[in-house]
């Protein structure tokens, strides 16, 4: 049986990824936007949403739906298994090289904000994310330099 439903996005410019890491929270690691699927909203909604709240950017769409399967979070210090859903979001607006953004409206039962700081990272590069949010790297590298884009 699953806790909760989740999604996680990987939001690319170019050949870059957008990641965060929680200012106060420095242990919590490298992270991509991602959050709870509220009642009654498809994931997909969720994962805008989410990716919208997280860093403050407009110009999000989805280019592709990667994979939906049931994740064990025990590995990772959360004893809980979620329904989680992966997609490929796309940002064609202008890449700032790092800022700040407050989430007004955190899930996981906490009500206070938290503050990220976001920035892109060259998908050419090693990259160590925190928990399952590495688990479609590659797949994300496949895609946009078979691609070209």
């Amino acid at each position: 049986m699953t806790d909760r439903n989740r999604v996680f996005t990987y939001i690319t410019n170019g050949d870059h990824l957008l990641v965060f890491d929680h200012v106060d929270f420095p242990n919590a690691g490298t992270q991509i936007p991602g959050g709870t699927v509220e009642r009654c909203e498809t994931p997909e909604a969720a994962a805008l949403r989410e990716a919208r709240e997280e860093t403050g950017l407009g110009s999000l769409s989805i280019r592709s739906f990667i994979a939906n399967e049931t994740v064990d979070l025990t590995p990772f210090g959360k004893p809980e298994t979620i329904n989680g859903w992966f997609y490929h979001l796309q940002y064609d607006g202008e890449r700032k090289d790092c800022w700040r953004h407050t989430e007004q409206t955190p899930g996981d039962g906490n009500l206070d904000p938290i503050l990220f700081e976001l920035y892109w990272i060259s998908l050419e590069g090693t990259i160590t994310l925190n928990g399952v949010d590495g688990r479609y790297l590659d797949q994300i590298r496949e895609v946009l330099f078979k691609s070209g884009s």
